[in-house]
């Protein structure tokens, strides 16, 4: 995990606990793996698969923000990422009558302490893109273009 993935994920939080609430009970799709090292067996919804995924990278983000950060640094994560109504460093200076290096430098701790807390999740964290041109309903596979051994 580096900052980067962190903050990416801090900016689509927001979607992520959307697609969460809005998914919850309507699974459908195609068959997609538990574990994708054994493709074959333990196979769930697709709509289920990428349910749980969300709502592991939203309770992992989520319990850091509660339980690693100062409530300073916690509120410059919140106002800055998660909030509806997204602020700028200057703009959470200006609100909370503080200089905007000491926001800064909550900011650059805050997020270094996500990085190391929110870690576990890159063994779990897929790149959630969509796979629907893997599941055309369309395509007939011609198996007569199958070489069988000699």
């Amino acid at each position: 995990m580096n900052k980067d993935r962190v903050i990416e994920i801090l900016n689509n939080m927001r979607s992520y606990e959307y697609a969460i609430r809005s998914s919850a009970g309507h699974y459908s799709g195609p068959m997609m793996p538990l574990k994708m090292d054994n493709l074959n067996k333990n196979r769930m919804p697709a709509d289920l698969w990428d349910h749980e995924r969300y709502s592991r990278i939203v309770s992992v983000t989520r319990g850091a923000i509660d339980d690693v950060l100062s409530d300073d640094q916690r509120m410059v994560i919140m106002n800055k990422y998660l909030d509806r109504n997204k602020m700028s460093l200057k703009q959470i200076a200006e609100k909370e009558h503080r200089d905007r290096g000491t926001i800064s430098v909550w900011h650059t701790e805050a997020l270094k302490l996500l990085v190391t807390a929110i870690k576990p999740l890159d063994v779990y964290f897929i790149d959630i893109n969509n796979l629907d041109e893997f599941f055309d309903q369309g395509l007939i596979f011609d198996y007569t273009l199958i070489r069988k051994p000699a």
